[in-house]
């Protein structure tokens, strides 16, 4: 008889197989919550494990922000639509601090004038060493404090390789 019962329980086992239910999460539970809700109404996003991933957008405003692992907002990371986003992810509860790429990235679209220079920052935070202007097609190269290059400018259609251009100059990108 316990034979038998042994073969049951790993036969049962074995067709549950990865289906084992785990209870919802509180991301899980507040998503489920406001999908029934009025459109346009702010969903928050869980990971694969049902945690609250470290940026959530509000998709109707283009909104986004940081929040803890508890889905707290985390003050000052508020980032409003067109905006490069923060980088939210953590080390020891902390967040990564805007780099002056990003912080000139952000002062220059909060200016609503045509033929602003955006600087364009890499995933990092730090200018790509080659940029250019939205208006005028010219593009250049930079250096890591997103200094021009004298000599890189180049007219607009013309490709411009930066790497080549930076082993001229001694600098490191």
């Amino acid at each position: 008889m316990a034979i038998l019962t042994i073969i049951l329980l790993v036969s049962t086992a074995f067709a549950l197989g990865d289906t084992m239910i785990r209870p919802k999460t509180p991301c899980e539970d507040a998503s489920d919550a406001t999908l029934n809700g009025s459109i346009g109404a702010y969903i928050p996003t869980c990971d694969d494990d049902g945690q609250y991933t470290p940026e959530q957008c509000w998709g109707s405003t283009g909104y986004c922000w940081c929040v803890t692992s508890t889905g707290q907002k985390i003050p000052g990371t508020e980032t409003p639509p067109g905006t490069a986003p923060i980088n939210c992810s953590t080390q020891n509860g902390k967040i990564r601090p805007k780099t002056p790429c990003e912080i000139a990235r952000e002062n220059a679209l909060k200016k609503v004038r045509p033929g602003v220079y955006v600087p364009t920052c890499d995933a990092t935070g730090r200018y790509t060493p080659e940029q250019c202007s939205g208006s005028t097609g010219y593009c250049w190269c930079v250096n890591s404090s997103g200094q021009k290059i004298p000599g890189t400018e180049t007219p607009p259609g013309t490709a411009i390789n930066c790497s080549t251009k930076m082993k001229g100059v001694g600098s490191k990108m």
